[in-house]
């Protein structure tokens, strides 16, 4: 087994290659995976007869078997014969690779520090087989390792990195149960809840399926859709998950302190800045679109927030506050008779 860390990762992108049933790969199909992915790890790219060598070599030490028919004209493509073969990299049970990479999500929030590049190549390593797994914890994260959905979290993570097609039944919050099929694009976690962000299958917005409430998925063998929107900035213009059609506005609030203190240091939103202070409260202003989690939080802050402007956005507050009351008085009344 290999120790280079560039070796482990063009074994990996060859290895999810060769097991995808829904694309063909010719040998410069697989140089521009590799590449693709050493140049994401800031490495250097290799050459058409590196990556032959390297099919070779996991001949050799693994045994891999693939298919010698499939051809395309004159080139010969590369697959298992068996596609559900995957190399053993892992010498982990299923539940201890299923934290390792939901620990590798996690890491993508210190890319750049030195923890970063530590950590990492200690999971290829871990990946690898080259781990002893004897060290001691030096870093511990707070994780509700029980949350609902998360089972699924493992699965759906391979659907998106190998662009699988699921077709999903899906409960939403008292309603009836639903099936769609959809292109999975990106998991994102907000307010302790992990989220699918997915297409569904002719429709040409974006949907968030709450992990906790997906009863099961599948595999769907038709062809991926590629996401049109990069969802590292598709989400810069919201609080939550949900992003209306429509475009961000400047939102003022006014926040009593101390509240006001814990704000200032724990931002609502990047675009957060502080635009009065004085001994009773502050002002800040963000620049998002309006939607339910938005609202959510402001109202989750009670007396301590009032809206100052955009008027629709504090008469929507004022009624929702106005609601929730009319329903507290209307339970009470029905607590007495």
């Amino acid at each position: 087994m290999p120790v280079d860390k560039q070796v482990l990762l063009r074994y990996q992108v060859l290895n999810k290659c060769f097991r995808n049933r829904y694309r063909e790969y010719t040998i410069d199909d697989l140089v521009d995976e590799c590449n693709k992915a050493l140049r994401r790890a800031d490495k250097t790219d290799v050459s058409k007869r590196t990556v032959q060598n390297d099919i070779n070599q996991l001949e050799v030490d693994f045994h891999i078997v693939l298919d010698e028919n499939l051809r395309q004209g004159r080139k010969r493509l590369y697959r298992y014969v068996d596609t559900s073969y995957s190399l053993p990299l892992y010498r982990m049970n299923d539940e201890e690779r299923n934290k390792i990479e939901s620990a590798i999500y996690v890491l993508k929030q210190f890319e750049g520090e030195p923890i970063y590049d530590w950590a990492t190549t200690i999971l290829m390593q871990i990946e690898g087989g080259l781990f002893d797994g004897e060290s001691s914890p030096v870093v511990s994260f707070q994780s509700n390792l029980d949350l609902k959905g998360l089972a699924h979290f493992s699965r759906l993570l391979q659907a998106i990195l190998t662009k699988r097609v699921l077709k999903i039944r899906y409960t939403p919050f008292g309603k009836s149960q639903i099936t769609s099929t959809v292109y999975p694009y990106y998991l994102k976690e907000y307010n302790d809840r992990w989220y699918l962000i997915a297409q569904a299958k002719g429709y040409e917005t974006f949907a968030h399926y709450a992990l906790d409430r997906i009863d099961d998925f599948e595999e769907v063998a038709i062809p991926y859709k590629e996401a049109e929107s990069d969802f590292e900035e598709y989400f810069d213009d919201v609080i939550g998950v949900t992003v209306p059609e429509m475009d961000s506005e400047d939102i003022f609030l006014r926040i009593n302190k101390p509240r006001f203190e814990y704000i200032r240091t724990k931002p609502l939103h990047l675009t957060q800045s502080t635009i009065e202070e004085n001994d009773e409260f502050g002002v800040i202003k963000i620049n998002v679109k309006v939607n339910k989690e938005l609202e959510a939080l402001v109202l989750s802050y009670g007396n301590d927030i009032e809206v100052l402007s955009p008027v629709t956005f504090r008469e929507q507050i004022i009624n929702k506050i106005h609601s929730m009351n009319q329903k507290y008085m209307s339970d009470a009344e029905n607590m007495h008779t």
